[in-house]
Protein backbone atom coordinates (compact mmCIF):
# COMPACT_ATOMS: atom_id res chain seq x y z
CA UNK A 1 0.00 0.00 0.00
CA UNK A 2 1.44 3.35 -0.66
CA UNK A 3 0.82 5.77 1.61
CA UNK A 4 0.33 9.90 0.32
CA UNK A 5 3.20 12.00 0.58
CA UNK A 6 3.11 14.34 2.99
CA UNK A 7 3.06 17.46 1.75
CA UNK A 8 3.46 19.58 4.75
CA UNK A 9 6.89 18.90 5.76
CA UNK A 10 8.95 20.50 3.09
CA UNK A 11 6.57 23.58 3.80
CA UNK A 12 7.70 23.28 7.56
CA UNK A 13 11.52 23.38 6.71
CA UNK A 14 11.20 26.15 4.61
CA UNK A 15 9.39 28.41 7.67
CA UNK A 16 12.12 27.58 10.04
CA UNK A 17 14.91 28.41 7.65
CA UNK A 18 13.01 31.53 7.12
CA UNK A 19 12.47 32.17 10.71
CA UNK A 20 16.12 31.37 10.90
CA UNK A 21 17.13 34.39 8.71
CA UNK A 22 14.63 36.60 10.24
CA UNK A 23 16.07 35.58 13.45
CA UNK A 24 19.90 35.49 12.84
CA UNK A 25 19.30 39.34 11.06
CA UNK A 26 17.89 40.87 13.87
CA UNK A 27 20.48 39.71 15.90
CA UNK A 28 22.85 40.92 13.78
CA UNK A 29 21.03 44.50 13.24
CA UNK A 30 20.81 44.42 17.06
CA UNK A 31 24.89 43.32 17.59
CA UNK A 32 26.15 46.36 14.73
CA UNK A 33 23.24 49.03 16.69
CA UNK A 34 25.16 48.22 19.97
CA UNK A 35 29.01 47.72 18.56
CA UNK A 36 27.83 51.37 17.07
CA UNK A 37 26.35 52.53 20.34
CA UNK A 38 29.70 51.31 22.10
CA UNK A 39 32.20 53.34 19.54
CA UNK A 40 30.03 56.53 19.33
CA UNK A 41 30.05 56.06 23.35
CA UNK A 42 34.69 55.30 23.48
CA UNK A 43 35.22 58.11 21.04
CA UNK A 44 33.22 60.76 23.12
CA UNK A 45 34.74 59.44 26.17
CA UNK A 46 38.65 59.72 24.51
CA UNK A 47 37.61 62.81 23.15
CA UNK A 48 35.47 65.56 25.73
CA UNK A 49 38.63 66.39 27.68
CA UNK A 50 39.91 68.63 24.59
CA UNK A 51 36.87 70.12 24.10
CA UNK A 52 35.82 73.40 26.00
CA UNK A 53 32.89 75.92 26.20
CA UNK A 54 34.37 78.80 25.27
CA UNK A 55 32.65 82.11 26.44
CA UNK A 56 33.19 85.83 25.41
CA UNK A 57 31.41 89.30 26.57
CA UNK A 58 31.85 92.35 25.19
CA UNK A 59 30.87 95.75 27.38
CA UNK A 60 29.28 99.06 25.50
CA UNK A 61 29.82 102.53 27.18
CA UNK A 62 27.92 105.43 25.36
CA UNK A 63 29.58 108.50 27.19
CA UNK A 64 29.04 107.50 31.26
CA UNK A 65 26.11 105.20 30.01
CA UNK A 66 27.31 101.52 30.48
CA UNK A 67 25.09 99.41 28.68
CA UNK A 68 24.46 95.47 29.79
CA UNK A 69 27.54 93.54 27.62
CA UNK A 70 26.62 91.22 24.92
CA UNK A 71 27.66 87.66 26.17
CA UNK A 72 28.20 84.89 23.62
CA UNK A 73 29.18 80.64 24.12
CA UNK A 74 30.40 78.76 21.63
CA UNK A 75 32.55 76.24 21.30
CA UNK A 76 36.83 75.25 21.01
CA UNK A 77 38.91 72.52 20.99
CA UNK A 78 43.01 72.16 21.64
CA UNK A 79 44.65 70.93 18.35
CA UNK A 80 48.73 70.91 20.37
CA UNK A 81 49.96 70.67 23.68
CA UNK A 82 50.49 74.45 23.79
CA UNK A 83 47.29 75.51 24.48
CA UNK A 84 45.97 76.42 21.27
CA UNK A 85 42.22 76.01 20.30
CA UNK A 86 40.17 76.35 17.10
CA UNK A 87 36.99 77.94 17.66
CA UNK A 88 34.70 80.33 15.17
CA UNK A 89 35.94 84.11 14.22
CA UNK A 90 32.03 84.89 14.90
CA UNK A 91 32.20 84.20 18.34
CA UNK A 92 35.18 86.37 19.21
CA UNK A 93 34.43 88.94 17.10
CA UNK A 94 35.37 92.39 18.93
CA UNK A 95 35.32 90.73 22.31
CA UNK A 96 36.70 92.42 25.22
CA UNK A 97 36.93 89.34 27.61
CA UNK A 98 37.30 85.80 26.39
CA UNK A 99 37.72 82.56 28.82
CA UNK A 100 37.12 78.86 28.57
CA UNK A 101 35.49 76.45 31.23
CA UNK A 102 37.76 73.39 30.85
CA UNK A 103 38.16 70.94 33.60
CA UNK A 104 36.17 72.79 36.12
CA UNK A 105 37.89 75.79 36.26
CA UNK A 106 37.36 79.20 34.52
CA UNK A 107 40.67 80.02 32.26
CA UNK A 108 41.39 83.12 30.36
CA UNK A 109 42.53 82.77 26.77
CA UNK A 110 43.77 84.87 24.60
CA UNK A 111 42.81 85.69 21.40
CA UNK A 112 45.42 84.91 19.12
CA UNK A 113 43.75 85.83 15.48
CA UNK A 114 40.83 85.37 13.68
CA UNK A 115 39.96 85.06 9.75
CA UNK A 116 36.46 86.13 8.96
CA UNK A 117 36.60 84.90 5.58
CA UNK A 118 36.68 81.25 6.32
CA UNK A 119 35.50 81.84 10.22
CA UNK A 120 38.29 80.48 11.99
CA UNK A 121 39.95 82.29 15.06
CA UNK A 122 42.82 80.73 17.17
CA UNK A 123 42.71 81.31 20.78
CA UNK A 124 45.62 80.10 23.57
CA UNK A 125 45.48 79.58 27.20
CA UNK A 126 48.52 79.19 29.31
CA UNK A 127 47.44 75.99 31.90
CA UNK A 128 48.58 76.16 35.28
CA UNK A 129 52.26 74.88 36.21
CA UNK A 130 52.97 74.30 32.20
CA UNK A 131 51.03 71.47 31.95
CA UNK A 132 50.46 70.41 28.32
CA UNK A 133 47.10 70.49 27.13
CA UNK A 134 45.50 67.23 25.62
CA UNK A 135 44.63 67.97 21.85
CA UNK A 136 42.74 66.17 19.10
CA UNK A 137 44.38 63.50 16.53
CA UNK A 138 44.24 65.07 13.02
CA UNK A 139 42.46 62.79 10.72
CA UNK A 140 42.84 63.11 6.44
CA UNK A 141 39.75 65.18 5.54
CA UNK A 142 40.75 64.54 2.09
CA UNK A 143 39.19 60.72 2.11
CA UNK A 144 36.13 62.11 3.47
CA UNK A 145 33.43 60.85 0.95
CA UNK A 146 29.53 61.31 1.13
CA UNK A 147 28.61 58.45 3.28
CA UNK A 148 30.88 58.95 6.00
CA UNK A 149 30.26 58.65 9.46
CA UNK A 150 31.07 61.52 11.67
CA UNK A 151 30.59 62.34 15.09
CA UNK A 152 30.42 65.87 16.49
CA UNK A 153 31.11 67.05 19.87
CA UNK A 154 29.97 70.57 21.29
CA UNK A 155 28.44 72.04 24.34
CA UNK A 156 24.61 73.08 23.47
CA UNK A 157 22.93 76.11 24.87
CA UNK A 158 24.24 75.66 28.90
CA UNK A 159 24.38 72.35 28.90
CA UNK A 160 27.54 69.87 28.94
CA UNK A 161 29.26 68.78 26.00
CA UNK A 162 27.46 65.90 23.82
CA UNK A 163 28.03 63.99 21.04
CA UNK A 164 25.55 64.56 17.75
CA UNK A 165 26.18 61.54 14.92
CA UNK A 166 25.39 61.90 11.34
CA UNK A 167 26.55 61.29 7.99
CA UNK A 168 28.63 63.10 5.09
CA UNK A 169 25.95 64.48 3.09
CA UNK A 170 27.90 66.50 0.76
CA UNK A 171 31.47 67.86 -0.08
CA UNK A 172 30.99 71.54 -1.87
CA UNK A 173 32.40 75.06 -2.41
CA UNK A 174 29.06 76.38 -3.20
CA UNK A 175 26.02 76.47 -1.06
CA UNK A 176 22.99 78.61 -2.94
CA UNK A 177 25.78 80.95 -4.56
CA UNK A 178 28.19 81.71 -1.76
CA UNK A 179 30.90 80.70 -2.36
CA UNK A 180 33.32 79.28 -0.20
CA UNK A 181 37.24 79.73 -0.04
CA UNK A 182 37.70 75.64 -0.42
CA UNK A 183 35.50 72.89 -0.44
CA UNK A 184 33.31 72.07 2.70
CA UNK A 185 31.82 69.05 4.99
CA UNK A 186 28.14 69.37 4.75
CA UNK A 187 27.01 66.47 7.35
CA UNK A 188 23.60 65.71 8.71
CA UNK A 189 24.39 67.43 12.43
CA UNK A 190 22.18 69.41 13.62
CA UNK A 191 23.87 71.91 15.94
CA UNK A 192 21.79 74.29 18.84
CA UNK A 193 23.19 77.12 20.07
CA UNK A 194 26.74 76.91 21.81
CA UNK A 195 27.86 74.33 19.06
CA UNK A 196 29.65 76.25 17.13
CA UNK A 197 33.58 75.66 16.78
CA UNK A 198 32.98 72.03 17.97
CA UNK A 199 35.12 69.70 16.07
CA UNK A 200 33.69 67.03 13.48
CA UNK A 201 35.21 63.80 14.30
CA UNK A 202 35.93 60.34 11.36
CA UNK A 203 35.15 56.78 13.03
CA UNK A 204 38.56 56.51 14.25
CA UNK A 205 38.04 59.69 16.92
CA UNK A 206 40.45 61.65 14.84
CA UNK A 207 39.26 65.35 13.88
CA UNK A 208 38.16 66.23 10.06
CA UNK A 209 36.85 69.52 10.62
CA UNK A 210 35.29 72.28 12.31
CA UNK A 211 31.62 73.33 12.57
CA UNK A 212 31.52 76.96 11.04
CA UNK A 213 27.86 77.47 9.93
CA UNK A 214 24.58 75.84 9.74
CA UNK A 215 22.29 74.92 7.17
CA UNK A 216 18.48 75.87 7.86
CA UNK A 217 17.50 72.67 6.80
CA UNK A 218 19.01 71.15 10.14
CA UNK A 219 22.29 70.40 8.37
CA UNK A 220 26.16 71.76 9.21
CA UNK A 221 28.93 73.08 7.26
CA UNK A 222 32.19 71.98 8.49
CA UNK A 223 35.53 73.61 7.37
CA UNK A 224 38.06 70.49 6.75
CA UNK A 225 40.69 70.52 9.26
CA UNK A 226 43.62 70.56 6.59
CA UNK A 227 42.09 73.97 5.96
CA UNK A 228 41.55 74.95 9.36
CA UNK A 229 45.27 74.03 10.31
CA UNK A 230 46.64 75.99 7.08
CA UNK A 231 44.34 78.79 8.80
CA UNK A 232 45.42 79.17 12.12
CA UNK A 233 49.46 78.18 11.09
CA UNK A 234 49.24 81.21 8.63
CA UNK A 235 47.72 83.25 11.84
CA UNK A 236 50.47 82.00 14.28
CA UNK A 237 53.47 82.70 11.58
CA UNK A 238 52.10 85.64 9.70
CA UNK A 239 49.56 87.12 12.37
CA UNK A 240 46.93 86.68 10.07
CA UNK A 241 45.36 84.24 7.40
CA UNK A 242 47.05 84.34 3.70
CA UNK A 243 44.29 84.24 1.39
CA UNK A 244 45.87 83.84 -2.37
CA UNK A 245 45.32 86.06 -4.98
CA UNK A 246 45.71 85.25 -8.49
CA UNK A 247 42.85 87.37 -10.34
CA UNK A 248 41.16 85.02 -13.12
CA UNK A 249 37.28 84.51 -13.52
CA UNK A 250 36.91 80.99 -14.23
CA UNK A 251 34.12 78.86 -15.84
CA UNK A 252 33.03 75.40 -16.70
CA UNK A 253 31.49 74.05 -19.80
CA UNK A 254 30.54 70.60 -21.47
CA UNK A 255 33.79 69.41 -23.49
CA UNK A 256 33.37 69.07 -27.05
CA UNK A 257 34.08 65.25 -27.14
CA UNK A 258 31.57 62.69 -25.89
CA UNK A 259 29.65 65.27 -23.54
CA UNK A 260 27.35 62.64 -22.50
CA UNK A 261 29.01 59.91 -21.84
CA UNK A 262 31.65 61.53 -19.04
CA UNK A 263 30.74 64.09 -16.45
CA UNK A 264 34.39 65.66 -16.52
CA UNK A 265 34.09 69.30 -17.66
CA UNK A 266 36.43 71.81 -18.80
CA UNK A 267 37.53 74.82 -17.06
CA UNK A 268 38.38 78.02 -19.10
CA UNK A 269 39.09 81.25 -18.35
CA UNK A 270 36.67 84.04 -18.57
CA UNK A 271 38.24 87.20 -17.47
CA UNK A 272 41.63 88.09 -16.82
CA UNK A 273 41.41 91.06 -14.26
CA UNK A 274 44.71 93.84 -15.17
CA UNK A 275 46.85 94.20 -13.06
CA UNK A 276 47.15 90.76 -11.31
CA UNK A 277 50.09 88.06 -11.02
CA UNK A 278 47.83 86.21 -13.66
CA UNK A 279 47.86 89.17 -15.82
CA UNK A 280 51.57 89.20 -15.37
CA UNK A 281 51.89 85.89 -15.89
CA UNK A 282 50.59 85.76 -19.38
CA UNK A 283 46.78 84.53 -19.15
CA UNK A 284 44.65 84.85 -21.87
CA UNK A 285 40.53 84.41 -21.97
CA UNK A 286 39.13 80.98 -23.25
CA UNK A 287 42.95 79.37 -22.04
CA UNK A 288 41.82 76.37 -20.92
CA UNK A 289 43.27 75.08 -17.45
CA UNK A 290 44.49 71.61 -17.58
CA UNK A 291 46.42 71.23 -14.20
CA UNK A 292 47.94 73.26 -11.27
CA UNK A 293 51.37 71.64 -11.00
CA UNK A 294 50.31 68.19 -10.25
CA UNK A 295 46.76 68.67 -9.50
CA UNK A 296 44.43 68.18 -12.43
CA UNK A 297 42.06 70.64 -13.02
CA UNK A 298 38.13 69.03 -13.93
CA UNK A 299 36.39 71.47 -11.98
CA UNK A 300 36.01 75.10 -10.69
CA UNK A 301 36.71 74.28 -7.41
CA UNK A 302 39.52 72.57 -7.75
CA UNK A 303 41.17 75.75 -8.79
CA UNK A 304 39.98 76.74 -5.35
CA UNK A 305 41.03 73.66 -3.67
CA UNK A 306 44.56 73.32 -5.06
CA UNK A 307 45.50 77.23 -4.81
CA UNK A 308 43.58 77.84 -1.08
CA UNK A 309 46.94 76.08 0.16
CA UNK A 310 49.76 78.35 -1.40
CA UNK A 311 50.86 81.41 0.00
CA UNK A 312 51.90 85.06 -1.19
CA UNK A 313 55.06 84.98 -2.98
CA UNK A 314 54.49 81.19 -3.84
CA UNK A 315 55.14 80.12 -7.66
CA UNK A 316 52.88 77.86 -9.34
CA UNK A 317 53.35 76.39 -12.87
CA UNK A 318 50.05 76.16 -14.46
CA UNK A 319 49.56 74.00 -17.29
CA UNK A 320 46.79 75.71 -20.34
CA UNK A 321 45.53 74.44 -23.43
CA UNK A 322 45.58 77.17 -25.92
CA UNK A 323 44.43 76.91 -30.02
CA UNK A 324 44.69 73.37 -29.25
CA UNK A 325 48.30 73.04 -28.00
CA UNK A 326 49.53 72.81 -24.08
CA UNK A 327 51.84 75.20 -22.70
CA UNK A 328 53.43 76.13 -19.28
CA UNK A 329 52.67 79.67 -17.26
CA UNK A 330 54.54 80.32 -13.88
CA UNK A 331 52.52 82.36 -11.96
CA UNK A 332 53.57 84.37 -8.30
CA UNK A 333 51.09 84.45 -6.01
CA UNK A 334 49.63 87.93 -4.69
CA UNK A 335 47.87 88.97 -1.82
CA UNK A 336 43.95 89.11 -1.96
CA UNK A 337 42.25 93.01 -2.36
CA UNK A 338 41.34 93.68 1.82
CA UNK A 339 37.86 94.94 -0.28
CA UNK A 340 37.92 92.79 -3.22
CA UNK A 341 36.00 94.14 -5.95
CA UNK A 342 35.66 91.66 -8.48
CA UNK A 343 32.99 89.72 -7.70
CA UNK A 344 34.49 86.25 -8.48
CA UNK A 345 34.62 84.80 -4.82
CA UNK A 346 31.93 85.63 -2.12
CA UNK A 347 32.23 84.39 1.29
CA UNK A 348 29.21 82.68 2.99
CA UNK A 349 26.48 85.20 4.55
CA UNK A 350 26.74 85.37 7.93
CA UNK A 351 22.91 86.83 8.42
CA UNK A 352 20.17 84.16 9.23
CA UNK A 353 18.19 83.60 5.59
CA UNK A 354 14.72 84.14 4.93
CA UNK A 355 12.20 81.03 5.97
CA UNK A 356 12.62 79.74 2.09
CA UNK A 357 16.17 79.83 1.70
CA UNK A 358 19.07 76.99 2.87
CA UNK A 359 21.99 79.30 3.15
CA UNK A 360 24.56 78.38 5.57
CA UNK A 361 24.59 80.89 8.50
CA UNK A 362 26.82 82.00 11.70
CA UNK A 363 24.38 82.85 13.97
CA UNK A 364 22.49 79.14 14.95
CA UNK A 365 26.21 78.09 15.60
CA UNK A 366 26.78 80.62 18.50
CA UNK A 367 24.59 81.78 21.12
CA UNK A 368 24.35 85.65 22.21
CA UNK A 369 22.75 87.51 24.92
Amino acid sequence: MKFPVPIFRPRVGRCVAVLVVVATSTVWGESLLETMDQEVSSIYEKSRDAVVRIHAQRQFQIGNWVLLPTYRIATGFFVDKDGHILTTATAVDDVDTCWIDWRGQRITARVVGRDPQTNVAVLQINPENGTPTPFLPQGDSDVVRVGSLVIAIAFPYDFPSAPVVGFVSGLEIQSNGHVFPTTHIRAGCRLSPGQSGGPLLNVRGEVIGIAVAAHADGQCCALPIKAARKISDDILEFGQAQHPWVGLNVSECSPTVDPVESDQRQVFVEEVYSNTPAAAAGFCNDDILVSITSNAVRRSADVLNTMFYYHVGDKVEFTVRRNGLEQKIELTVGSRPPQEAFGSVTTPRLVPPGPAASQPVAIPASQER
